[in-house]
């Protein structure tokens, strides 16, 4: 499980900094943020442009010492998965289970076919929230102009990522629907987390759940301003039908 990278990804102000924590508890995890803020799109370019010149420096050997040396395709991907490691964890901690926390990252199927080519054993952790409940914090909160039908789409996708992508190396964590649940309740979403990254219960990840820490409260709630109507609501809905299917698949009412 040592190569099985874990991608926390959804919904911003879905619970995917909540996981990026309680997944860092276990002594065996940790879950690296945004930062440094690079790409995908630009990380992959740099390892298609490795594998590229490889093949050329391999066709153009015509001097004792290669003007470039270059490298296989096998071998620029072991020394990449490596680097990107390295590089996205910022040289941070060493424990022998990494991920990173990447929002929107499963609504691309070519990144996550992408990301799959290097690690095909990734544990993905979807977190998803109501749609509307979640556009509303993000509107009051990160982006006050946050495109709705952006986000309608986007949302979609993440919910069909988490009901269909191979269900053996990925979870869906509703954050909404455990809040106010019982202890017994948060336990048996956390573990089914847990279960899916390969790892067991830790004390650590046991006293997390057991205080159930709110995190990037950002703005108290009275304090914010944004609330949709249910007019748009509706055109919402009438604009993005898919949104009330998935919306009832994972138990949200959206009207």
């Amino acid at each position: 499980m040592t190569d099985a990278p874990i991608m926390v990804t959804g919904n911003p102000r879905s619970g995917t900094t909540w996981m990026q924590w309680f997944l860092s508890q276990h002594p065996r995890i940790h879950i690296h943020g945004q930062e440094p803020n690079l790409p995908w799109s630009e990380m992959w370019g740099w390892f298609r442009r490795l594998v590229e010149q490889g093949a050329w420096a391999a066709e153009s050997r015509h001097y004792e010492i290669a003007h470039y040396a270059g490298s296989d395709e096998e071998r620029c991907r072991r020394i990449f998965r490596r680097f990107y490691r390295d590089y996205m964890t910022g040289y941070g901690p060493e424990t022998p289970r990494w991920g990173i926390k990447s929002l929107w990252f499963c609504v691309s199927r070519a990144m996550v076919s992408q990301f799959e080519s290097l690690w095909p054993e990734t544990r993905w952790v979807v977190c998803i929230r109501h749609p509307f409940a979640s556009f509303e914090s993000q509107r009051n909160t990160f982006v006050p102009d946050m495109d709705l039908d952006d986000w309608c789409k986007r949302w979609v996708a993440t919910a069909r990522f988490a009901q269909e992508h191979d269900p053996r190396r990925t979870v869906l964590f509703q954050i909404d629907r455990l809040s106010d649940g019982a202890l017994e309740v948060r336990r048996r979403a956390t573990d089914a987390v847990l279960a899916c990254v390969g790892e067991a219960r830790s004390p650590e990840t046991d006293e997390f759940v057991t205080r159930w820490p709110r995190v990037h409260e950002v703005i108290p709630r009275q304090r914010r301003t944004f609330v949709m109507s249910r007019a748009e609501k509706e055109a919402a809905v009438e604009r993005h039908p898919e949104l009330a299917v998935y919306a009832e698949r994972l138990g949200y009412e959206v009207l």
